[in-house]
Parts: C-alpha cells; sequence; structure tokens
C-alpha cells in the first residue's frame, strides 16, 4: 500500500518549470505535509499560494510521486512549505528523460528542404513525430523545430528510427538530439505541465460525472 513520505523523509518537491529541488519531510498531518523550503529557491521563484507542483520521494527501491499545492509559506525559521496532495500517489518510471505533450506542429529540415508534421511526444532527448511524406532514414541529420506554447526551440539531431503506419498513411519518425541546460529545462518544464493540466482535467472530468 502507498503512502505519503513520513517524517524525516527526504523528498524532491518539482516546480512548474520542471526544476527539482531538495527538502525534508517535517511534519504530515493527513493530506497535507510540512516541508523544509526547497534547497536551492530564490525568493523570485517562490511559488504562489495555490500553485500546483509535484512531491516525489524514494520509498524502498520505488520512486514514487503526488501532484500538489502550496496551502502556506512558514515565516518561522528556517522556513517551511505546507502542502497539501491532490491525487493520487503513482510510481514514476525511471526513463532516461519524462516524455509527454502531443499535438504541437513540428517542421524537419534536411537537404534545405522543410517536412511540417505533428508532435506525437517528445522530451529532453528526442520526439517523435508524425509526418506526412516518406522522405527520412535512419541516421539523417536533421534540424528540428518544434513550437512549445509561446516559445519555438530548433535543435540539431539525427532520424533513429522510421516507422509506416497504413492505417492512416503517415510515417512516425523518432529523431534524437542534445539539448542544453537551458533548452533542457523549458522542455521539462512544459512536458511537466500539460502532465499537471491533464490530469487536472480528468480530476474535473471525474468530479463533474459524480
Amino acid at each position: 500500500m502507498t503512502s505519503l513520505p513520513a517524517i524525516n523523509a527526504l523528498v524532491d518537491v518539482v516546480l512548474m518549470d520542471g526544476e527539482a529541488y531538495q527538502s525534508r519531510v517535517e511534519d504530515v498531518s493527513g493530506k497535507r505535509l510540512t516541508v523544509a523550503a526547497p534547497f536551492g529557491v530564490s525568493s523570485a521563484d517562490v511559488p504562489k499560494l495555490g500553485a500546483s507542483m509535484e512531491l516525489a520521494w524514494v520509498a524502498g527501491d520505488r520512486r514514487q510521486a503526488v501532484d500538489v499545492k502550496l496551502v502556506e509559506l512558514g515565516r518561522e525559521q528556517p522556513p517551511r512549505w505546507l502542502l497539501e496532495a491532490v491525487g493520487s500517489i503513482r510510481l514514476q518510471t525511471r526513463r532516461n528523460y519524462v516524455r509527454g505533450g502531443g499535438g504541437e506542429r513540428v517542421e524537419v529540415t534536411m537537404g534545405g528542404t522543410t517536412y511540417s508534421g505533428r508532435v506525437i511526444d517528445l522530451s529532453e532527448g528526442g520526439v517523435r513525430c508524425r509526418m506526412l511524406e516518406d522522405r527520412f532514414d535512419r541516421d539523417d541529420r536533421v534540424e528540428v523545430r518544434v513550437s512549445l506554447e509561446e516559445q519555438v526551440i530548433t535543435l540539431n539531431g539525427s532520424v533513429l528510427f522510421v516507422r509506416r503506419d497504413p492505417e492512416h498513411a503517415t510515417y512516425d519518425v523518432i529523431i534524437t538530439y542534445e539539448t542544453s541546460e537551458l533548452i533542457g529545462r523549458a522542455i521539462r518544464g512544459y512536458v511537466l505541465r500539460r502532465e499537471m493540466e491533464e490530469r487536472r482535467r480528468n480530476r474535473e472530468s471525474v468530479a463533474n460525472a459524480g
């Protein structure tokens, strides 16, 4: 049976920009946890009350996570944050990168020609996209442009895999790339926001159905 981390457990507080900060549980009461103000968060980056974030920790040999919201910022020294768990505790799979998103516009350029498609999912390490044309082979060097909300990210990468989808007469193309810390953070934050928004919609749908 899964449960929230105990007092003195080490945890990661993941803010909406995708950055994870280390902390420790100071108190637990029902669905509310008091944690030490996460180490390394600047005063300018402290979220507002009610902000959504993620709490992650290791139990046994498994990494678990739960969505939380910020209820209160303590004024004592050292400062503490009061968080309230929303939703269920889930097992976090240990992938190299967190994948998510889907539906975003993508442009892949090779040899001076640009082809348009849609993202199936993406991460800091690569993107899987759906293209209408069969123009790519394994190890082709390409330039990828992905639109993430108001930001357009451009990356140089190589084609890892191409698979034809006969049902839709399209081609799934997986492209891998390396990102700078700045671009990696932007992708992490975007994927996390999309994931949180999707879970919020699911909770509201269940609540409205009831």
